[in-house]
């Protein structure tokens, strides 16, 4: 049976360093079926709707904060993530944060994890196999300096920009102007900084969205101030 959706996950690293607690990412990316060849985007339908994602922890992980997504938290060390819908061809991304905890070396499940969802016009719900992430601990000093797997930096800095918008926005109704303005600097300033090491025209284009979103809110204030 073709599935409707078609899941992708990403650690941050894959090696953890097993002296002190850690923070690890997961990216998580799912598409819809890919589309017939010729197809326009504006034909593409629905292939997936209502589609959940339970994760489970394994003791040693601890469930830090979500990024993109709204999560509900269930029994057995569980999480729970609502994701609506997808479309043919589509891609999302979510990312969640996890604490590691001290361990002997060796490699150990961390995560268990199932996809469900239903089609467009069957209420009947489909179950993805339960998919085990593992993690690799060592005590080699070497993977302190190891960086985040860019894939994974990409991703998330892209899906921390809706919620560094949101809140500089909430700043701004409050009058904390500056610390708002501040706010949305520091974040361009990152995504065109990780443009320019990795030439993705992905993250240029958020950084000049971000900049130019911040040119329109000085210019509004200085009509504001000056009464025009």
């Amino acid at each position: 049976m073709i599935e409707s959706i078609h899941p992708v996950f990403t650690w941050s690293q894959n090696r953890i360093f097993a002296g002190g607690n850690r923070k690890v990412i997961l990216l998580v990316e799912w598409k819809g079926n890919i589309p017939a060849e010729h197809s326009r985007p504006s034909s593409y339908k629905v292939v997936a709707r209502e589609i959940e994602l339970r994760v489970w922890l394994e003791p040693h992980v601890t469930f830090k904060r979500s990024y993109g997504c709204e999560f509900e938290v269930g029994e057995g060390r569980s999480l729970l993530l609502k994701l609506g819908k997808i479309k043919t061809g589509q891609r999302k991304f979510i990312a969640l944060e996890f604490n590691i905890s001290t361990t002997i070396a060796g490699r150990y499940e961390a995560l268990s994890l199932q996809w469900k969802y239903k089609k467009p016009t069957v209420e009947r719900v489909q179950e993805l196999p339960v998919k085990v992430l593992e993690l690799e601990y060592t005590h080699h000093t070497q993977v302190l300096s190891e960086t985040c797997c860019f894939h994974v930096e990409k991703h998330l800095e892209l899906l921390k920009t809706a919620e560094t918008i949101e809140e500089a926005t909430t700043l701004q109704n409050e009058g904390q102007h500056s610390q708002a303005h501040e706010m949305l600097c520091r974040h361009a300033d990152k995504l065109l900084l990780l443009a320019v090491r990795s030439g993705d025209p992905l993250l240029l284009k958020e950084a000049e969205m971000l900049y130019k979103q911040i040119g329109f809110e000085y210019q509004k204030r200085g009509k504001t101030a000056t009464g025009n």
